[in-house]
């Protein structure tokens, strides 16, 4: 490792330890690159410990008609360009990978058809791993152990140890094993 590469290891764990103060509660170490953006109004944002937040990355708990609360688990990497937003409840389990430019959100920021906005719970759980560019829409249930293909939509409960592709989203192979 060069000493260029040290140093800027040093200064993320230095930018971590500054941004603590953004969520509710933080675990022991929280690496965060530049250009994180936390936004927060009537939400709460809860990290476990050894959370790898990459260059980019938008968290956004913005509670409007109730709170809003969002919950990453310890060991858990976000990629760059990610976005997590919560109107209601996004919550990420303990070792999950989650790549570059995926969209995870339990709204839809707009009230069709209704008087307002429709949210709905989502959860990954435990060791999930999520291909780049893929969309978590609301309402949805990612099993311990699953897969989700690059480029996926999904919009439907994905199964423990499964992997889903496509768009919509769909199981294409159980009984799927990854290690981290």
């Amino acid at each position: 490792m060069t000493l260029r590469e040290i140093i800027n290891n040093v200064f993320a764990v230095i930018r971590g330890l500054l941004c603590r103060a953004s969520f509710s509660d933080c675990g022991s170490l929280l690496r965060r690159e530049r250009a994180v953006r936390i936004l927060k109004k009537r939400g709460k944002i809860f990290l476990g410990s050894r959370v790898l937040l990459h260059r980019y990355v938008k968290i956004s708990a913005w509670g409007t008609e109730k709170d809003a609360s969002i919950k990453i688990g310890d060991r858990v990497y976000i990629g760059d360009r990610t976005e997590i937003h919560a109107g209601e409840s996004v919550t990420i389990g303990d070792g999950c990978n989650i790549s570059w430019d995926c969209v995870i959100m339990d709204r839809d920021y707009h009230a069709f058809m209704s008087e307002s906005e429709i949210t709905a719970p989502v959860e990954i759980k435990n060791n999930v791993w999520i291909g780049c560019r893929s969309i978590i829409l609301k309402g949805v249930t990612i099993g311990e152990g699953a897969v989700v293909a690059a480029g996926s939509v999904v919009t439907k409960d994905v199964p423990a140890h499964a992997l889903a592709a496509g768009n919509p989203a769909r199981v294409v192979k159980e009984n799927v094993e990854w290690k981290a």
